[in-house]
């Protein structure tokens, strides 16, 4: 696809639409993460504790199991996809009320159990906006899609991840999450604004039917579980780096603020660029080529935090580290994108994407878990190589797959 042809595809409703919901998508899982990370850090909360606080982000991995009863049972206003996003649009902004209100030292079993709800409804929402994504996008609108998806979900981690940040240095806690909970309208805004699509308007006629044909229609595919395990691979040195990033710039001698409008703010702007950039490189080079230098790309990265902790409070390199690590990240997830909506059957692409989201989503579960352990037991710059060294087999994957992976012409 030519450039002016690539730029052409985002004058569109639909792209519009993509835009605003995954804002919305982006906005609950720093608060449940990112930011309860450096909220409960600041009320010097044991790293360890923050490392298994990784737990209540576990309904993201496990939404494959409740996306059929979404896919059978359908509410009847608007179009059925937009009526489950508004839905769980409306009750995430009472839950993250709700948790802003609790007491992380006090109570921190209690501020588990409602960062679950908020991670449960977070990935209920995602059910339904990336099934309408992938029914909605054509062929050729899928790098441009996948490019605003990236772009609109960095930008709701900037909303919930920088600027929660910067408020709470001004604001109480509690303040902050109503705040963030009112940036749910965004959301609720794309979907009375979405198009329905032919797909979203076949529901499954059984529960049955919702739940065995998607899966039965992924697994006949040519080497269907190995690509299951690629997209276990493919960001797992970049989730391992991730989960810690926030509490090594506090350690570093930065502050919330300081981390809040670089890491958080400058670094979800580079991201932005790097996601416009990515769409355009791949409508350039395809799905392959792109997910090969992409990913590349987003496992160099991670060597730049060693180079920071030996530079230090050093405000230079935080830009430098912080922009190099998010564009290469924003890359890689241009190209993983357009990967899931790739594999998804677009009459069934409720459950399957859920399917292919929740295995990333494990990842990004189960491999933060123990990042407070290994942090501590390695030292940060060994636990900054390590996780580098992570992002190697799922390149290896790739090589493996290279010519089984669908290369769509874009």
């Amino acid at each position: 696809m030519k450039a002016k042809e690539y730029l052409q595809v985002f004058s569109n409703r639909r792209m519009a639409v993509t835009t605003l919901l995954a804002i919305s998508s982006g906005l609950p899982f720093p608060l449940v993460s990112g930011t309860l990370d450096v909220w409960m850090r600041s009320e010097n909360v044991d790293l360890a504790l923050i490392g298994i606080f990784s737990l209540v982000t576990l309904p993201y991995s496990l939404k494959v199991f409740w996306a059929p009863l979404m896919d059978r049972f359908r509410p009847r206003f608007l179009h059925p996809r937009a009526a489950w996003m508004i839905i769980t649009q409306v009750a995430l902004m009472a839950a993250i009320i709700l948790m802003g209100g609790l007491d992380p030292v006090r109570v921190p079993w209690l501020v588990a159990v409602s960062a679950l709800v908020v991670s449960f409804l977070g990935a209920s929402q995602d059910i339904a906006i990336d099934g309408y994504r992938a029914e909605l996008l054509s062929s050729k609108e899928r790098g441009a899609g996948a490019a605003l998806a990236s772009v609109g979900g960095r930008v709701g981690f900037l909303v919930s991840g920088s600027l929660a940040l910067v408020l709470s240095q001004h604001l109480p806690w509690s303040n902050v999450y109503w705040i963030m909970a009112g940036f749910m309208s965004l959301g609720i805004l794309g979907a009375i604004l979405s198009p329905a699509t032919e797909e979203a308007a076949i529901s499954p006629k059984t529960l049955q039917e919702a739940v065995v044909v998607p899966f039965r229609d992924y697994l006949s595919r040519k080497k269907a579980v190995q690509m299951l395990l690629f997209i276990l691979l493919f960001k797992l040195g970049d989730v391992v780096a991730g989960k810690m990033l926030s509490p090594f710039l506090m350690d570093t001698g930065f502050s919330r603020e300081e981390i809040g409008l670089v890491n958080k703010g400058f670094g979800m702007v580079v991201s932005i660029v790097g996601g416009i950039l990515g769409g355009g490189l791949y409508a350039k080079w395809g799905l392959r080529r792109s997910l090969w230098i992409f990913g590349s790309c987003q496992m160099l990265s991670n060597f730049v935090f060693v180079a920071q902790y030996y530079f230090g409070k050093n405000h230079w390199m935080l830009l430098a580290s912080v922009g190099i690590e998010n564009f290469c990240g924003s890359l890689g997830s241009v190209a993983f994108v357009a990967f899931l909506m790739s594999l998804c059957n677009r009459g069934l692409a409720g459950t399957q994407y859920a399917l292919l989201s929740s295995f990333f989503a494990l990842t990004r579960t189960l491999a933060s878990t123990p990042t407070g352990f290994l942090a501590e037991f390695l030292g940060w710059p060994r636990f900054f190589v390590m996780s580098a060294a992570l992002a190697f087999p799922g390149l290896l994957m790739l090589r493996a797959l290279w010519n089984d992976i669908p290369e769509e012409q874009v």
